[in-house]
């Protein structure tokens, strides 16, 4: 039977140093220091630190601080300190800084990989070694993390890392709040509050995934991107302090876009800097801080929660036409791969991929709340620089809702690790009156009067795009302001430029 993760930690303690090997197992609040080893400047003198200490029998890690490093020995019991600061003398080191450890909570990165198989090695390594690692994006390198180590582990848990074979290894304190990357797209945010505009309180009237839809059948991709829509548009400087991103109870960072809808008002996306676990419990509060163009904030804290779900996982490679099924294809709601059906027929070969925001209208399924459904490709593992797609834009709303606030919405966001770009495809209130009629399809229209609208099939590209890879690209279909009158979108013909 494999130890536990606390019978690890009982042994990294008696491994920590020789002469330690007396000590009984920590109080439940010890007294703990840090002990300062040294700055440089220059990373070859902190190896030769670095080494020396480990040749020395001791547990250091390094700490970023203004562009140098910091050798640190991190969580050092105050009863401990008359034995290791003699050592740290005998080893050529007499002037160290020595502190009082906070209680709080570390990251210790175990490396960073550009290759995912050796990232797999050291991942496979800790867990025999019984500990929880990992993987997080960074660039073009996969970082092995152990996150969420509590002061009084890290010397213990750094014992069971070196002694697994790992020789660098950062020292981190663990974020208490979201950082964020905001991207803005279009005139839906102001950098100054404005002295026009409506007076009524900001307010979120959509969202993806859907919070119309009960929280325990709430499931979202693992690798989808996260959508608001607003009732007006947003003041920058609000942003940031009142939105907050954790997984399972812990804060994670990521890219936020705003773009422009249609009708001006904002459209905010969240993107994760690294790929969410399938499992995991995610939270999403936009704070009642967030101000509308204006400076009205809203009325409460809006709250979204949801559990992640296992994505493809094969690539999506060469089936750009959806000529090989669901191969690297992910629906989210109402959605499927078809066949020509009415005035719907493929742009080129016999397929394409279509989502709508009704019921059952594509598939034995139906639409989040019976308003949002989502196609996910990939991962794509090789790097992209510009996207080209075809879309037919279908809705029972034209014409007669055209103008009005039941703007159904079509977007596309691409993602990866180096960042996110989101962008509105179409919608009602954007083709106007400028569509053709559209019949012969089950299921539609599904209300309303008994004109169906659609774009036909037209052209939609992206440019400068670095996203990095594995990279994913996600469409939606959202029907807004109400769940009546569905519409569909459908994708064919997909060009990845290199």
């Amino acid at each position: 039977m494999k130890p536990s993760i606390f019978g690890k930690l009982l042994a990294g303690v008696m491994l920590f140093l020789p002469l330690f090997a007396f000590a009984q197992a920590a109080p439940s609040n010890p007294d703990l220091r840090r002990i300062q080893v040294g700055t440089f400047q220059q990373a070859v003198n902190a190896e030769r630190a670095f080494n020396t200490l480990r040749n020395a029998g001791l547990s250091p890690v390094y700490e970023s601080h203004m562009g140098g490093r910091r050798v640190v020995l991190p969580g050092i019991d105050v009863r401990h300190l008359p034995f290791v600061l003699p050592m740290l003398s005998n080893a050529g080191f007499h002037n160290v800084w020595v502190r009082e450890e906070a209680d709080r909570l570390y990251r210790i990165q175990v490396g960073a990989f550009r290759e995912a198989a050796n990232a797999e090695v050291a991942l496979d390594t800790l867990r025999n070694a019984g500990l929880n690692p990992i993987n997080e994006n960074h660039m073009d390198y996969r970082r092995v993390i152990l996150a969420g180590i509590n002061t009084r582990h890290i010397s213990s848990v750094l014992s069971i890392v070196y002694n697994s074979g790992f020789s660098n290894v950062w020292l981190r304190e663990e974020p208490t709040t979201s950082q964020f990357t905001i991207i803005v797209q279009g005139n839906a945010v102001v950098t100054e509050i404005q002295d026009t505009g409506s007076t009524a309180p900001l307010a979120i009237v959509q969202t993806i995934p859907s919070f119309g839809v009960a929280v325990t059948e709430r499931t979202h991709h693992a690798s989808a991107p996260l959508v608001f829509f607003f009732n007006d548009r947003i003041y920058l400087h609000s942003i940031a302090p009142n939105v907050e991103v954790t997984a399972d109870g812990t804060p994670i960072d990521g890219t936020i876009v705003i773009n422009e809808a249609a009708n001006g008002f904002a459209v905010l996306t969240f993107t994760p800097s690294n790929p969410l676990l399938a499992g995991s419990e995610i939270s999403i509060v936009m704070g009642y801080g967030l101000q509308s163009a204006r400076g009205i904030h809203m009325l409460t804290d809006v709250g979204l929660s949801f559990v992640t779900e296992r994505g493809s996982e094969t690539d999506f490679v060469g089936n750009y036409g959806f000529e090989h099924g669901e191969i690297g294809v992910t629906f989210t709601g109402d959605g499927a791969i078809r066949t020509a059906t009415g005035s719907l027929v493929p742009f080129e070969g016999n397929y394409y991929a279509a989502i709508s925001t009704g019921r059952r209208i594509l598939s034995d399924n139906v639409a989040q709340a019976d308003r949002i459904s989502q196609i996910t490709l990939g991962p794509i593992p090789e790097p992209f620089f510009s996207l080209s797609f075809y879309y037919d834009f279908v809705s029972a709303e034209f014409n007669e809702y055209v103008g009005s606030r039941f703007d159904d919405t079509a977007s596309v966001t691409v993602f990866g690790p180096r960042g996110t770009h989101t962008e509105i495809i179409t919608s009602v209130n954007m083709v106007g009156t400028n569509n053709m009629p559209f019949t012969g399809h089950p299921g539609l229209p599904d209300g309303g009067d008994s004109y169906v609208g659609h774009t036909g099939w037209r052209n939609f590209r992206i440019e400068n795009l670095d996203v990095g890879s594995p990279a994913y690209i996600t469409f939606t279909v959202n029907d807004v302001g109400d769940s009546a009158l569905s519409s569909v979108l459908a994708i064919d013909a997909i060009e990845l430029g290199r």
